[in-house]
């Protein structure tokens, strides 16, 4: 499940990121959004996909998860070793690159971004993963971002072997709660 929510990280860079405007990430219409084209749409909305620098608290909620093959305390297991909360400091520089690190992680041997598109703060992403020993997995992200909160919404659909279909939803919200200590 960790090579699956590892683009996790793409939604958590998006803190902070708002914005005017449609950003299309599929630059070509193939319905293939490459590497290189995430990249080129996170340059062309640079300027208005940058947070603010400061301290922000983050949330990350298992909302449900529906695995009928596997025994009822797994989910629970599984929503205690996901659900997690804490803080963290952007710096200037960090603020600066916005999420341009992320997308570079999410796009991977193991995930593929399927679409990625950001209109006036309104994030909508799909992306397909495929780790080892863990079939394939299909994640659509969307949510709310500003340049200082972020309140996003994770659906992933798939099959484990040996367990079957699962379904997962997931919560992820950051907000700026000041500046950083020290």
């Amino acid at each position: 499940m960790r090579r699956v929510l590892t683009p996790v990280l793409v939604a958590l860079a998006l803190s902070g990121c708002g914005g005017s405007g449609e950003v299309d990430a599929d630059a070509d219409g193939d319905g293939n959004v490459t590497a290189a084209e995430a990249r080129a749409a996170v340059e062309e909305a640079r300027a208005e996909l940058k947070p603010e620098p400061g301290q922000y608290s983050t949330t990350m909620t298992l909302v449900n998860a529906k695995i009928p093959g596997a025994p009822p305390e797994m989910a629970q297991m599984m929503g205690n070793g996901m659900n997690r909360s804490g803080e963290y400091c952007l710096t200037p520089e960090m603020a600066e690159r916005g999420f341009e690190d992320s997308i570079k992680q999410g796009q991977s041997d193991t995930c593929k971004i399927d679409t990625f598109t950001i209109d006036s703060g309104d994030v909508k992403m799909a992306m397909t993963c495929a780790g080892e020993g863990m079939g394939e997995m299909a994640a659509e992200l969307t949510g709310k971002v500003t340049s200082t909160t972020s309140d996003m919404t994770m659906a992933m659909t798939g099959n484990i072997p040996q367990l079957g279909p699962v379904e997962m939803t997931m919560a992820f919200k950051q907000e700026r709660i000041g500046d950083c200590e020290g």
